[in-house]
């Protein structure tokens, strides 16, 4: 996405929680049981949020003394504007949409965990599409024009040697509007998450994968690429270091449970509901990202995705003033 694009969407979905900023955003408060509570933006039914599924469900808020409140958005911007007016406290961030952010000025701080780029680029089996370079004078299917995933498509064309400007992009969203657009072959080839592919695959399209971000064909984009991220701001940890803290250790365990492949089963349950998705695809799911977070970034990733999201200098976001290094426990 163009830093102006993302911006522009930021901005408007500011104005949407005017309102409610006016009236004073929710004050995290200490329970008569000594817990703490705080508000967190999730994305509903969004495998992105897994790890926050999971530090819920098996209690590692608790251990830390959290007691978390999620408000359900359904935008990147509406998470990362919700978070600057203060209508969350923590919130689930996209590069797209909180790197414009900063470069804006506004105070947020990444915290863990970290999750990889997940995405791919496919085609249906019998499309006589054998690889990245026939897709010259193709169709491919992104979620919306100027969206990590035509970028996505963008890097992986390039680096095949094909110029990415030879290839016609189409809107075709995600999930449930993608999978007609393929079935119908609206679109010649199309970028999806690892979930939108598993989705295709549950209505018996049998597709042929021709870049993958996380299995090492995904280019230099797979190799840098970061698609989520948790966010707060800068205040709001100097005020509550324990609560940040708390929240980040609480993640942290439960990257490594998602890690630990002995949860397989439990994990691919979990998924099954957060998804509404069979058992088997949900296990798909697991095997092909359960080792997609991690607790931290160095300095050359962070660089490396800034200029891939503002396509320009990217010293107005210092690694040291937005990212937090040592944030809760680290395993």
């Amino acid at each position: 996405m163009s830093r102006s694009r993302s911006t522009l969407a930021v901005v408007g979905a500011l104005v949407s929680v005017g309102a409610l900023v006016a009236c004073g955003g929710p004050e995290s408060a200490t329970a008569e049981d000594g817990f703490t509570s705080v508000t967190v933006g999730n994305m509903n039914s969004n495998s992105l949020t897994f790890p926050l599924l999971v530090a819920q469900e098996e209690g590692f808020f608790t251990d830390v003394g959290l007691r978390v409140d999620t408000v359900n958005s359904v935008s990147g911007p509406e998470l990362t504007a919700a978070l600057i007016g203060g209508t969350t406290q923590i919130a689930v961030g996209t590069p797209e949409n909180v790197m414009p952010a900063m470069a804006q000025g506004q105070d947020i701080l990444t915290i863990p965990p970290f999750g990889r780029l997940d995405m791919s680029l496919v085609t249906l089996a019998d499309s006589g599409i054998e690889d990245i370079s026939a897709l010259a004078g193709r169709q491919v299917g992104v979620v919306q024009r100027g969206s990590f995933s035509e970028k996505f498509a963008r890097s992986v064309i390039a680096d095949h040697g094909l110029d990415p400007d030879s290839v016609t992009y189409v809107a075709v969203g995600s999930g449930a509007t993608m999978e007609p657009a393929v079935r119908n072959r609206k679109v010649d080839a199309t970028v999806g998450a690892t979930s939108t592919v598993a989705l295709l695959e549950q209505h018996g399209l049998d597709v042929r994968t021709l870049a993958n971000s996380l299995d090492g064909t995904g280019g230099e984009a797979g190799t840098f690429g970061m698609q989520t991220m948790w966010t707060t701001t800068a205040p709001f940890q100097q005020q509550h270091p324990g609560i940040v803290d708390g929240f980040c250790t609480a993640m942290n365990r439960a990257g490594a449970w998602i890690a630990d492949d002995a949860n397989r089963d439990a994990g691919a349950q979990k998924l099954s509901t957060l998804l509404a998705v069979p058992q088997e695809t949900a296990e798909k799911i697991w095997d092909r990202t359960h080792l997609s977070w991690t607790y931290r970034i160095d300095q050359e990733k962070w660089d490396k995705v800034s200029a891939w999201v503002l396509e320009e200098n990217t010293s107005e976001l210092p690694y040291t003033d937005h990212v937090m290094t040592d944030c809760g426990e680290e395993l």
